[in-house]
């Protein structure tokens, strides 16, 4: 019989709860650093005593291993994730503006596999041969699918850059903007529908011993990490190549601090209702989400965003679902 895991937390996902830097990942991150620290310090105490009961490649191998984890975990920080998409005051209000009026897919996906048990020789430092078996992972089949929905609306509310941080403090230049996506059913028929859907989609990809399920929520041109410049203030050494710098350096997590004292922490979510089972548009809904409008206020002006919506001229696939009883 077939095995089936739902695997909702896909490797993006992963990422992009590391990349929050919670109070753990800050941990996790001077963990790796001060691991580092360490390798070297004993990499350089191998180097200068050359004891044989320390071997060189060792010392080597320990130093490889704390680099690579230093780097990746570095790499993956929210601090870096922010100053990759530098933007200004004016461009991210265009940007909001785009969001609004874009919409929001549920992208599911599934990966078949099956494991292998594979046979090979070894040869040790002293000629004897060796058999060895290991199980191995052997990728099958993969599919993805969007979930079907005729209509949408954006209701997200109020948008406005917080810059009163700025006004406080002169060294106050940059918002670290840290926006999310909410996909929300409009009705119980919707959801049904999605939930038809996925076991639909999961069943007629059924085409391995096991099988991966993941999902994505995406909306089209969505940037999760936004560094909007909301001040003339200049500070020095501030940006990714110093960034990169203070990593090769291993001294990265203090330069995180230095660029927090120029930054306001703001998160935002764009938040999108869709429906499977009717018009959007109609008096009667315009009315249950007239005050939750996307809206940008800029400038002291507030101006309404209210996204167009998608009426599809399509047939919604019925998704009645026939399990075998094997």
């Amino acid at each position: 019989e077939m095995c089936i895991r739902d695997r909702y937390m896909g490797f993006e996902n992963i990422l992009i709860m590391a990349t929050g830097e919670g109070a753990c990942f800050r941990i996790w991150c001077w963990f790796c650093t001060i691991l580092l620290w360490l390798s070297l310090i004993f990499l350089a105490y191998s180097l200068l005593t050359r004891k044989e009961e320390i071997p060189i490649n060792q010392a080597y191998g320990i130093v490889g291993f704390a680099a690579l984890l230093y780097f990746l975990t570095e790499s993956l920080a929210s601090t870096c994730c922010f100053l990759l998409h530098p933007t200004s005051g004016g461009d991210i209000y265009g940007f909001m503006q785009n969001m609004f009026y874009t919409p929001g897919h549920i992208e599911m996906r599934v990966q078949c596999y099956h494991y292998e048990n594979r046979a090979h020789t070894e040869r040790d430092s002293q000629g004897n041969t060796k058999f060895k078996t290991e199980q191995i992972r052997v990728d099958t089949h993969r599919a993805t699918e969007k979930f079907y929905y005729v209509s949408w609306r954006d209701i997200s509310g109020q948008f406005v850059l917080d810059t009163s941080g700025a006004m406080a403090n002169v060294q106050k230049a940059f918002v670290k903007l840290h926006l999310k996506i909410d996909l929300q059913f409009a009705n119980d028929g919707t959801a049904l529908d999605y939930q038809k859907q996925k076991e639909s989609f999961k069943w007629r990809n059924h085409r391995d011993t096991h099988q991966d399920y993941s999902e994505e929520r995406m909306i089209e041109g969505f940037k999760e990490f936004n560094l909007v410049r909301v001040s003339d203030y200049n500070p020095k050494c501030f940006g990714l190549c110093w960034y990169i710098i203070f990593m090769f350096l291993t001294v990265v997590e203090f330069y995180k601090m230095y660029v927090d004292k120029f930054c306001i922490n703001q998160d935002f979510v764009i938040t999108k209702v869709l429906s499977s089972k009717g018009d959007l548009s109609r008096p009667e809904i315009i009315v249950q989400y007239q005050s939750l409008m996307p809206c940008i206020v800029y400038m002291g002006q507030t101006r309404l965003y209210d996204a167009p919506l998608i009426m599809p001229q399509l047939t919604l696939p019925s998704y009645e679902i026939q399990m075998n009883s094997s």
